[in-house]
């Protein structure tokens, strides 16, 4: 039936907020095959929800047409955090709300948030705080939100879907949900004045074998009976894998694209500040994982919407910048340490698309210092993503981090990398791949002066009159 009998794969199914993909990868960490569905949520009713019946044809099909081009031998899932199915034995009793979903302030909600320094979650608005979803579901459809027997994690939501085996997982749990202490590794006081434990199924690490597929799918989906389906794990983290195995020094990592997050696994917890916009995650040992955001990718999006496509500039462009002390200030986007102030520019006007890319690059890499050494980073810098692609913004990050190295990773699918790799999680022979080319810090004129000068700026912003 296949094609390259030789190629026992992985099936990633990766479920991100704008795109869904299926990805098979092979035990070397290799990407052999990647389908793509637009990932649309339903407006309701009742409520803006995520379309995931939609996502099941789709994944079905997928699934069926690939295996019969590779020997698929495991499945495992990861999905964007924020998110988890109401279901009784046997289906979803409440569709999976959108995390987008206007979710007004609420006081009896408000009362009953567990501190900060017990779940190390900021109090986000609408349906960001997986906690405050769970609540708001409960008061406005209690009827169903009892009869649901299981409250599931997206990623174990799949896994349910594909075996049957209902798991909780650590990784989404800690994911900025209210409903997770990670010093204690245990569930908040939320879940306990909820009454809502029960409804958790029992813990399970990401990369267990939760059982096989159902035997009335692996017909349909082309798979052997004896297809293992993995618990699964959330995006972020997935990733973060890939490092926790693939490299031996300690390092700190930015991780890039829309959002810009930062990872310093050793940063005491007390140390972090939520008006910085620095939190926990969890990693896949259980272990808090001290985190900087940052809507970065999507300011440089805002800041270089006049290029007119242009995407290269080139150092002549940065210098220009540097010499003229073109600033900008924080923020041109939601989130981050600074989402209270709105950016102004300073100094002379830009208007040369190179010189735009270069100022917008040069304020995204010193934004991203800034948040860096709220992690108070340390050890080796490795830098993926999206983002990492504008060279330019890696190389002035080595700049702006004197000591210590710095490194780019470049592959571009390192979730479905490290959530492929899971299956061999407990095979301590398996390499676990990493492309990591070291970062040459570019020798800028008066780039130290430039600096020092917008640290000054950020710190006595000036007022900005309309």
């Amino acid at each position: 039936m296949h094609a390259n009998p030789d190629a026992s794969a992985t099936a990633v199914l990766d479920v991100g907020k704008t795109h869904v993909k299926l990805l098979v990868v092979s035990r070397l960490g290799s990407i052999l095959d990647e389908s793509q569905l637009e990932n649309e949520p339903k407006p309701g009713p009742p409520y803006q929800h995520i379309d995931t019946e939609r996502i099941w044809n789709w994944l079905q099909q997928t699934i069926a047409a690939t295996a019969k081009k590779y020997q698929i031998n495991s499945v495992v899932a990861t999905t964007h955090g924020a998110a988890a199915a109401l279901v009784d034995d046997d289906e979803l009793v409440l569709p999976i709300l959108d995390y987008e979903t206007i979710i007004p302030p609420d006081e009896e909600f408000e009362a009953i948030i567990p501190p900060f320094n017990q779940t190390q979650s900021p109090d986000f608005p609408d349906g960001l705080n997986l906690g405050r979803q769970l609540f708001w579901l409960q008061k406005n459809h209690p009827v169903q939100f009892t009869r649901a027997r299981y409250i599931l994690t997206y990623p174990q939501y799949w896994a349910w879907r594909l075996c049957g085996v209902p798991a909780s997982e650590v990784t989404s749990l800690g994911c900025h949900t209210h409903l997770w202490n990670p010093g204690q590794q245990c569930f908040s006081t939320l879940v306990q004045k909820m009454g809502w434990q029960d409804k958790f199924p029992p813990m399970h690490h990401a990369a267990k074998t939760l059982g096989t597929i159902k035997p009335q799918l692996a017909g349909p989906l082309n798979l052997s009976l004896g297809c293992r389906v993995h618990c699964g794990i959330h995006d972020s983290n997935g990733a973060y894998c890939l490092y926790l195995r693939g490299h031996q020094r300690p390092f700190s990592l930015i991780s890039t694209g829309t959002w810009i997050i930062m990872m310093s696994p050793r940063l005491a917890l007390d140390q972090l500040e939520p008006s910085n916009d620095t939190l926990a995650l969890v990693n896949i040992l259980g272990e808090p994982l001290p985190t900087a955001r940052l809507m970065g990718g999507r300011e440089f999006e805002i800041l270089t919407s006049r290029c007119n496509g242009q995407h290269e500039f080139d150092e002549e462009d940065l210098a220009s910048i540097v010499k003229q002390e073109a600033f900008l200030l924080p923020t041109f986007a939601t989130g981050g340490p600074f989402a209270d102030r709105k950016g102004p520019a300073l100094g002379p006007n830009v208007h040369h698309p190179g010189q735009i890319l270069a100022r917008a690059t040069l304020y995204v890499a010193m934004m991203t210092m800034n948040s860096t050494e709220l992690l108070k980073t340390d050890g080796d810098l490795i830098i993926d993503g999206g983002f990492a692609q504008n060279l330019w913004y890696c190389r002035l990050l080595a700049a702006l981090r004197p000591h210590g190295r710095c490194y780019l990773n470049h592959q571009a699918q390192g979730t479905a990398i490290g959530t492929g790799m899971l299956p061999y999680w407990d095979n301590h022979n398996i390499h676990w791949p990493l492309d990591l080319t070291p970062v040459q810090a570019p020798k800028i004129c008066g780039l130290d002066k430039y600096v020092q000068k917008w640290r000054m700026l950020l710190e006595n912003p000036p007022v900005v009159t309309t």
